[in-house]
């Protein structure tokens, strides 16, 4: 049993992948017996009931909210709880553990969760007060690549760890055909980093082609309200009703992965997409776009279709291609998603990358 004592720090327990992901690690990192526990501040549960079936300790911490004593706040939590080592993911979050270091001394992890697409003032305070942490955990291997271009003073700290997925829970369905009307899904907030709106043009040209195939979206709605006001307003527009529909955050998303034929992510720009290993575990052939990390995960043609996000066309022309195979070669590009999610993404290599840099 070792003797570390670790905290964990997000803003949120909200359904996005950067959550689910950190959640994971809390989970983990109990089972392999550190003294661990994870908090935020603030209000968003979705992934506590998780929390609570793996045992984990969580505890909110409004205090922590108002940014203008944050830091403060922080440091004397810190000194009350005394962990050894702090992990923490996304800027906000990250910046002020930096901060934080400067009072209270430990080992310090920070994680980058998304890629940048260029480097604003705030990314050159971010990344330079990354100089406090002992480690800068890039979920993907083109985030690394960016900092070690941008702000190479941090290469000697720059170790990417990519996403996990249960391959135990997130199982393909038992005896499943393709569906007469392919169903294709997506797991995403409704945001234009995700890339709604382009995707719908896709949609209506799939339409016009009188391709038989239905899409559903699940995503929180709440997340930007007005974004999904203009999502929905669009298809009615087009009038695509027929051919998609907006679905809420959904806890049981396995069950969802499994009722659908494929998965597609049509986002402008990801880190490591949580989604799209969930899916590759299920059994699913994929379609994303051809950026980031996502070459890295989908080999066009082999275990998937890559497009052009920004082009409807390209997007409609790869799920004609997908459409197209035969239920065979559907099937083999399924089962070696889910084998390569065996070999990348288990929750071992996961945690046990964590640990390396915790007891280091």
């Amino acid at each position: 049993m070792t003797t570390k004592r670790i905290l964990l720090i997000i803003e949120h327990l909200g359904s996005g992948g950067a959550e689910r992901q950190i959640c994971g690690l809390a989970s983990l990192l109990t089972q392999r017996g550190y003294s661990c526990r994870l908090i935020t501040y603030v209000e968003n549960q979705f992934y506590e009931p998780f929390l609570i079936r793996n045992n984990v300790d969580y505890e909110f911490v409004p205090d922590l909210w108002d940014k203008k004593t944050r830091v403060y706040r922080l440091v004397k939590y810190l000194k009350s709880y005394r962990p050894d080592v702090v992990i923490s993911y996304l800027p906000s979050v990250t910046m002020t553990t930096c901060l934080a270091r400067i009072f209270y001394k430990c080992k310090l992890i920070v994680s980058e969760r998304n890629n940048n697409t260029s480097v604003s003032l705030n990314d050159r305070l971010r990344f330079n007060l990354y100089r406090m942490a002992d480690y800068v955990v890039p979920n993907s291997f083109s985030q690394g690549q960016f900092i070690n271009k941008y702000f190479s003073f941090l290469q000697h700290k720059v170790r990417p760890i990519v996403n996990y997925v249960d391959i135990n829970h997130f199982l393909p369905a038992k005896a499943k055909l393709r569906s007469s009307i392919p169903r294709i899904m997506t797991a995403a907030r409704y945001t234009s980093q995700k890339n709604c709106l382009t995707y719908l043009e896709a949609v209506r040209m799939l339409k016009d082609q009188n391709v038989r195939v239905h899409f559903d979206w699940y995503g929180s709605k709440s997340y930007d309200p007005s974004y999904f006001k203009l999502v929905e307003a669009k298809a009615l527009d087009l009038n695509i009703e027929d051919y998609i529909s907006f679905h809420d955050s959904n806890r049981d998303i396995l069950s969802e992965y499994q009722k659908s034929d494929a998965f597609c992510l049509p986002s402008l720009y990801e880190g490591y997409p949580n989604v799209l290993v969930e899916a590759m575990s299920c059994g699913l052939p994929i379609l994303c776009g051809d950026v980031y990390d996502n070459p890295y995960i989908v080999e066009d043609i082999k275990n998937g279709f890559l497009f052009r996000p920004s082009d409807p066309k390209s997007i409609a022309d790869a799920i004609v291609k997908l459409l197209a195979l035969s239920d065979l070669d559907w099937g083999k590009m399924g089962e070696l998603n889910r084998k390569q999610c065996t070999e990348r993404n288990s929750s071992q290599q996961f945690v046990e990358s964590y640990i390396k840099l915790i007891e280091c």
